[in-house]
């Protein structure tokens, strides 16, 4: 079973981070191994909780697999993505977002960017998957974690590109 934590500060609020994973569909303009996603259904739980399910498509070599996950967003606070297709034993992806003041995080106070007087925030991100083939198992296990370290900073560079320039 492959599980990866990472915990990062951002110069960039809650919200604008929320945001940017939020938008799924965009995933392969930026993300390793995404070749498609595309919300297939979804459904306003109430004003600050949502759920869509997403069609994706990830490239693992010269294999291409498509799976189906679950979304659900608690707004500007939390990302519970889930999936119970068959290609994985386990699948799932949290994201959690609370801001930082500046007095709590020195290192941000000296960065430029739209969020500096909010102070930015704290990104946590989980990543727990298992491939279900016992052939595929090995594979994913170094792709994908080889491609989950560089999730968070895929983010921070999509970010930097919208809201810097």
């Amino acid at each position: 079973m492959a599980i990866y934590k990472e915990r990062r500060r951002l110069c960039y609020s809650p919200q604008q981070i929320f945001e940017l994973v939020a938008q799924v569909e965009r995933y392969p303009e930026f993300l390793p191994l995404w070749h498609y996603a595309n919300i297939a259904r979804e459904q306003q739980i109430n004003s600050s909780h949502k759920v869509y399910v997403t069609d994706q498509v990830i490239q693992l070599g010269l294999v291409y697999k498509r799976f189906r996950t679950t979304t659900t967003l608690e707004a500007n606070r939390h990302i519970h993505i889930v999936s119970s297709d068959p290609l994985f034993r386990k699948f799932s992806i949290d994201w959690y977002f609370s801001p930082i003041k500046e007095s709590q995080d020195k290192k941000l106070a000296g960065k430029k960017g739209p969020s500096e007087k909010e102070g930015g925030s704290q990104i946590d991100f989980i990543l727990n998957c298992e491939a279900s083939s016992i052939l595929l198992r090995p594979v994913f296990e170094v792709v994908l974690m080889d491609t989950a370290r560089s999730i968070v900073s895929s983010f921070e560079n999509r970010a930097r590109s919208i809201y810097e320039h």
